[in-house]
């Protein structure tokens, strides 16, 4: 991997320049513990929505399986479902595409809270049921497992934000380490299930991180609940994981500014501390690096283009310089779909959607930057230095939250 005299950055050969989206939040009609949308409604478009993938020359596509699709009621699996992912799946591999195919992305069938939802380990088990259902029956359209998307981001906005997350929608700290114990517990015996039945099989999930800044450097309190984030969001579930997967898999979005309660006061962007963890993880866990979800909500899509090719710029250092063995990178999102709480206002997408009339496809222009890099495999030095040097706009002012209520 060079950085050739022209000033082109290249990335490594066959690095998987892809896209993603989740069942939830781009599917549509899934009945699970969340309200019914319908959003972009990929379930029925998917044929079309492939043959923008190939449009875009992405290398792999992240999606997912849904377990509330699999197993609507309890024990008893949906043959339609069944079908459903065999022809999705079938089309999707003939784009000649790698996939990263996600197990649970925040949602569950709406039995499992009859049983105490990811507080009970009876629900560890019926998981594991549900993932050696899946490897088995779609195993062979799976080219890298993401079992839990940000298991502990899950946690918190399940037993600790309330109405602003997902259900049960508690307000209990002393439930978040329970929680977060049986996803790990979870992550550990699917790592075991999934190679049962494909001992070649790429594991692994997708890690939540962020640097979490005080409000205020000058209180003790403030100075040490960001240190609890840090232990409890950056460093505990890998820490538990790091000889239960085959490859690191992280999200990087934002910088966040805690105030000493724990409630996200600012957000900031900065490209460097996404190098800064492919370094770090690297040298500690030694595993093959892919970053499954990095992007930007903004309808500037200038902006949106500086901070794509403001990070892959350190993702290019990090391979180059600090040797990082970084694989690839997923933008987030493919589509524009449902951002959870927020509904529809953030605008994360390549490709936008008419969501409330004729549900059509439009390119953005941030998409035509993205295909040429794929296509390229890299991007010149005259095309960063264009964006990078834009007016940075860094720190922005959110509503006081939980740290963890809006992730994509």
């Amino acid at each position: 991997m060079t950085m050739t005299s022209n000033g082109f950055l290249s990335f490594p050969k066959n690095f998987l320049w892809s896209a993603c989206l989740s069942d939830y939040q781009h599917f549509g009609g899934s009945q699970c513990d969340l309200p019914l949308t319908w959003t972009a409604k990929h379930s029925t478009l998917y044929r079309k929505d492939f043959e923008l993938v190939s449009k875009l020359k992405l290398k792999a596509f992240r999606t997912g399986i849904e377990w509330a699709r699999i197993e609507p009621k309890e024990g008893d699996i949906d043959k339609e479902a069944v079908k459903f992912y065999h022809d999705y799946f079938s089309a999707l591999k003939q784009k000649g595409v790698k996939t990263f195919v996600t197990l649970h992305h925040f949602t569950n069938p709406p039995w499992i809270h009859d049983h105490g939802g990811w507080l009970s380990e009876n629900i560890v088990e019926k998981f594991l049921e549900y993932v050696d259902f899946v490897s088995s029956e779609f195993g062979e359209y799976i080219d890298y497992y993401v079992v839990i998307n940000e298991p502990a981001v899950y946690a918190y906005n399940s037993y600790m934000t309330g109405e602003a997350g997902f259900p049960p929608h508690h307000t209990n700290m002393d439930e978040v380490l329970p929680c977060i114990n049986n996803l790990i517990e979870a992550l550990t015996n699917s790592y075991r299930v999934i190679h049962k039945n494909d001992k070649n099989a790429n594991v692994g999930f997708s890690h939540f991180l962020s640097i979490f800044m005080p409000e205020d450097p000058s209180d003790p309190d403030n100075v040490q609940m960001c240190e609890i984030a840090t232990d409890s969001m950056v460093y505990l579930i890998p820490d538990a994981l790091k000889d239960k997967m085959d490859y690191m898999g992280i999200d990087y979005y934002l910088n966040v500014y805690l105030s000493k309660k724990g409630a996200v006061t600012k957000s900031e962007i900065y490209p460097e501390g996404l190098r800064r963890y492919l370094k770090e993880f690297y040298g500690k866990y030694q595993k093959p690096m892919a970053i499954i979800e990095n992007g930007f909500p903004t309808r500037d899509e200038k902006m949106k283009i500086k901070y794509m090719l403001d990070h892959l710029k350190q993702v290019h250092d990090a391979i180059k310089e600090d040797g990082v063995n970084v694989f690839a990178y997923n933008w987030w999102s493919f589509l524009h779909g449902y951002e959870w709480s927020l509904g529809y206002s953030p605008f994360f997408a390549l490709i936008d959607v008419d969501i409330d009339k004729t549900l059509k496809r439009t390119v953005t222009k941030t998409a035509e930057v993205y295909t040429q890099i794929c296509e390229q495999n890299g991007f010149s030095r005259k095309l960063y230095e264009t964006y990078h040097k834009l007016p940075k706009k860094s720190l922005f002012k959110v509503k006081p939250t939980s740290p963890f209520a809006f992730q994509p």
